[in-house]
Parts: structure tokens; C-alpha cells; sequence
């Protein structure tokens, strides 16, 4: 379940996955929901904040893992500057996350709105309507969705690179869970 100096462990790759569904998730209901009727629109938006406060779990788990576990070797070195994308590139869509989990509350509560989870749970608005505070967090919920993207896009292609012209095994390693891979 740990991660090893050479791979990822069940819980490692668990918690990315789990991530990056729930990313993929969120923007596609939000871009849903930027094109749908207002009545559409509600169920679209409170989908989404539903799916985006269990999103703080995942986030918490990941970082909370990453710290306990530290990560694994790379397997290749690369230049200077794709080394630096390589480090560089997680640190951008969590931070693009987090922007995205701290403006989307403060979104909804400073326009005087509660936050109901699934229908089960209420946060009632500890901030009354703000309209100025409201304009600012859309701003940066918007920064953060495409802080996001192109991260996730560097990401992609970085995936790419490693299968096509690579040829390692980075990609196996965020797929099953092993004691031990080989340099190539």
C-alpha cells in the first residue's frame, strides 16, 4: 500500500485517480452549467459544489500521503528544464485546486447562499451577501479553472512523452501498484 523509492502504492495511485476523475467531473459540469437553462443550471451548480467539497477530502488525503510517504525515484533523468516541468507541474494543479476549493464557497456564501452537500448537509452562509467579495471569488474561480486546464494539459502531454518516446515505465506506475520497476 506504501510507495517505495521505485513505485507508487495502491493508495497513492487510489488518490490520484480518484483525483483526477473528480477534476474531470467538476469542469465538465461546470462547463454544463455555464450553457444550461436556469432551471438546469441550479442542479448543475449543486452537483457540483456537492462533488467539489468531497474533492477537500481527496486533496487532504493526497497531500496528507504525499507528506507521510515522500515519492518515488524518477526513473529517467531528463534535462534541466523538463525536470523542472516534471517537479513543477503537480505543484501548479494543486495549487489550481486549491484556488478553485477556496473561491467556490466564498462564491456561493457571499451571495447569501447556504451550501447543501448532496441534499444531506447545509453550511448556512457565514457571510451574508457580499456582491463585491462575489465578483473577486468568480474572477479567481475562473483563474483557477484555467490554471487547471493548462496544468492538466502540460500533464497529459508529459504522459505522452513518457509512452511514446520514453518508453519507460511512468505510466505503469500510476496504473498498478509494484515493488519494482526497471530503468526502461
Amino acid at each position: 500500500m506504501k510507495d517505495t523509492e521505485n513505485g507508487y502504492g495502491g493508495v497513492s495511485i487510489l488518490l490520484h485517480w480518484l483525483a483526477a476523475i473528480t477534476m474531470i467531473a467538476l469542469f465538465v459540469l461546470g462547463q454544463a452549467a455555464e450553457d444550461a437553462t436556469d432551471s438546469d443550471r441550479k442542479a448543475l451548480l449543486g452537483l457540483h459544489i456537492s462533488i467539489a467539497i468531497s474533492m477537500y477530502l481527496i486533496l487532504v488525503g493526497r497531500i496528507g500521503w504525499r507528506l507521510f510517504n515522500g515519492r518515488p525515484r524518477v526513473l529517467i533523468q531528463q534535462s534541466k528544464p523538463l525536470m523542472l516541468l516534471a517537479h513543477w507541474i503537480p505543484i501548479i494543479l494543486l495549487a489550481g485546486l486549491a484556488l478553485m476549493l477556496l473561491s467556490g464557497p466564498i462564491m456561493v456564501w457571499s451571495k447569501g447562499y447556504p451550501i447543501n452537500i448532496f441534499g444531506l448537509i447545509s453550511l448556512p452562509s457565514p457571510l451574508g451577501k457580499m456582491e463585491t467579495l462575489h465578483e473577486v471569488m468568480e474572477v479567481l474561480h475562473k483563474l483557477g479553472a484555467k490554471l487547471l486546464f493548462f496544468a492538466f494539459a502540460l500533464h497529459m502531454l508529459g504522459v505522452l512523452k513518457h509512452l511514446i518516446i520514453d518508453r519507460d515505465n511512468t505510466l505503469k506506475r500510476m496504473l498498478v501498484p509494484s515493488k519494482k520497476f526497471s530503468e526502461k
